[in-house]
């Protein structure tokens, strides 16, 4: 398989598991794999693919939402939070490469734990816009929304620091990626792809 044909089959299922798996988690408010799904493209794909892996699956998920589609700012919002899960993913990667086993749940966790404060602090704004929301109430707003936050953030915390370490041990960093920090790039060798 080529390598244009196979970094694209990859995007392809990336964005296709995320989303399903978003529908499959639906019924539970702010407990999602979405996100780390995404993040772990960027990684495996680099931070470029990343991205478009963020914003197409999270697109997708939200135009299509069994909830219905949110307001468009809201919809950007959420693509453009995604997008960043996916950049991180790829931006991550070569960090982790250089530390040792033992901080990789705590680097992880942390990264999950800003890519969350981000996307909900983005959407929170664009529902503010859509709401037409001054300065004084977005903070009732943020307020209002906490036990959620809280509960986004615990989550995928714990996904980042417990799930993805064991993830992240079975797959070769930037293992289809031309970006800096490659570990091994089996597109540009014989070896045939797993």
């Amino acid at each position: 398989m080529k390598d244009a044909t196979r970094r694209l089959v990859l995007s392809a299922a990336f964005a296709g598991f995320a989303v399903a798996v978003g529908y499959a988690l639906a019924q539970f408010p702010n407990i999602e794999l979405v996100t780390a799904i995404i993040f772990l493209s960027g990684y495996v794909l680099g931070w470029r693919n990343g991205a478009l892996i963020g914003l197409v699956a999270e697109g997708i998920y939200s135009a299509f939402n069994p909830y219905g589609m949110p307001p468009l700012p809201v919809l950007l919002a959420q693509m453009l939070g995604m997008c960043l899960a996916g950049i991180a993913g790829g931006q991550v990667r070569g960090f982790l490469t250089t530390i040792n086993k033992k901080s990789k749940p705590i680097v992880l966790g942390l990264t999950g734990f800003a890519i969350t404060l981000v996307y909900d602090f983005l959407t929170t704004l664009a529902t503010a816009v859509v709401l037409g929301l001054g300065q004084s109430s977005l903070w009732g707003l943020f307020a209002y929304g906490s036990v959620f936050y809280a509960l986004h953030l615990v989550s995928n915390v714990l996904i980042f620091a417990l799930v993805l370490p064991v993830l992240l041990r079975s797959l070769p960093a930037n293992r289809f990626s031309h970006e800096p920090n490659a570990i091994e790039n089996p597109l540009t060798s014989s070896a045939p792809c797993d």
